[in-house]
């Protein structure tokens, strides 16, 4: 499955996917761009996953920054993005809701506290309309340092390398 037009679209609230992707980009080289919500969420956890909720429960689809970008021009979108109370972030929602996404391969990756992807998956395939979703990669907050050789075995059985 290896192909020369990859992206890394994340989503990184405290830094953890962030790095996660760094690792990812280690081994594919591809462009990395950073979802932002227009109005951030709070810093601390406890406030963002109170916010977070608060917009789960009004189904509220958060602006985000737009980024001048054609995600038909690739052909693997690696989607990174820490689960928050089992789910997608409301931002990475919007993100993918607002973005055509068809013929796409997206390859997810996530970060957690230990509660594993939850429905985040079936997310992205509910919002990112005919994207073929491959297998997830995901992290727990306390395998994020030595997290390299498991990101190398995922890539490797996906044939990104």
């Amino acid at each position: 499955m290896k192909t020369d037009k990859n992206l890394i679209i994340l989503f990184s609230h405290s830094g953890n996917t962030e790095k996660i992707a760094e690792m990812v980009n280690e081994y594919i080289a591809a462009e990395v761009v950073n979802i932002e919500a227009v109005v951030p969420y709070p810093k601390g956890f406890q406030a963002a996953i109170e916010e977070m909720s608060r917009q789960n429960k009004g189904k509220v689809l958060p602006d985000f920054k737009k980024v001048k970008l054609d995600i038909q021009s690739y052909d693997t979108v690696f989607l990174g993005y820490p689960v928050w109370d089992s789910r997608l972030p409301p931002v990475v929602r919007s993100f993918l809701r607002e973005n055509d996404f068809r013929g796409i391969t997206i390859a997810p990756f996530n970060t957690h506290k230990g509660y594993g992807t939850g429905k985040s998956v079936n997310e992205i395939r509910e919002f990112a309309e005919g994207a073929k979703v491959l297998e997830v990669l995901s992290i727990s907050e306390g395998e994020i340092a030595s997290a390299l050789p498991k990101i190398k075995v995922w890539l490797e059985e996906s044939e990104f390398i």
